[in-house]
C-alpha cells in the first residue's frame, strides 16, 4: 500500500533528487538536462541555472529561447503581466532576469556551441512568434551564435534527468510508485 503525502511533500522529495543531480553534474550534463526537460515542471531547473554562474552560456541561452521570449515581449512591462497575464509571471521574470545577467556576463563558461537560429536539431528559436508585435526588443547579444563543442540530442536523459551512470530519472519515477499524492 502506498503512503499518502501532500503535493508539497512530494515536491520536496523530487527536488532532493534534482538538487543531487545538479550539484554533481558537469556543464554538459546540465545542458542536456535543459534541452530534454519537461518545461511544464521545470521551474526548479530554470531557477537553478539562472542563479548558478557555473552554467555554460549556451545552456542559459537555449533556456532563454525555449522560454519563448518573443511571446513575452508582447507585454509592456512586469506590471502589465501582473495585471493582465499573471499566469505568465514566472516566465516573464525568467526572461527579464536572464537577459540582464547575460548582458552583464554573469555566465562566463562558454564551451558548448549554440546558434539560436539553428540549434542542435536545426530548429530556429529566433523566429518563434515572429508574427507577434513585440513591445520591447530582444537584446542583440541574445541572437549571437556561440562557438564550442557541438552537441546532439542525448539518448540517456529522460524528462531532464540522466539515466546513467546514476539513474536519477528512475529515482523520480520510483517516487510515483511509492507515494500517493493527495
Amino acid at each position: 500500500m502506498k503512503k499518502t503525502i501532500t503535493d508539497k511533500e512530494f515536491e520536496v522529495l523530487k527536488d532532493k533528487i534534482w538538487y543531487e543531480f545538479l550539484e554533481n553534474a558537469t556543464p554538459l550534463e546540465i545542458h542536456y538536462s535543459v534541452i530534454t526537460c519537461n518545461w511544464d515542471g521545470s521551474s526548479l531547473l530554470l531557477n537553478w541555472i539562472k542563479e548558478n554562474p557555473k552554467v555554460d552560456k549556451a545552456t542559459i541561452l537555449i533556456a532563454y529561447w525555449m522560454s519563448a521570449p518573443r511571446w513575452l515581449k508582447q507585454r509592456k512591462d512586469r506590471e502589465d503581466v501582473l495585471e493582465n497575464h499573471s499566469h505568465e509571471l514566472k516566465s516573464f521574470d525568467f526572461i527579464e532576469e536572464t537577459e540582464a545577467k547575460y548582458i552583464q556576463n554573469f555566465w562566463t563558461e562558454s564551451t558548448i556551441a549554440l546558434d539560436p537560429a539553428h540549434d542542435h536539431q536545426g530548429y530556429n528559436w529566433t523566429d518563434e512568434y515572429d508574427d507577434r508585435v513585440m513591445l520591447r526588443e530582444i537584446p542583440a547579444v541574445m541572437y549571437q551564435k556561440l562557438e564550442g563543442q557541438q552537441v546532439e540530442q542525448p539518448q540517456n536523459f529522460d524528462e531532464g534527468l540522466p539515466m546513467s551512470p546514476v539513474n536519477y530519472a528512475q529515482q523520480v519515477y520510483d517516487l510515483f510508485g511509492e507515494y500517493e499524492i493527495g
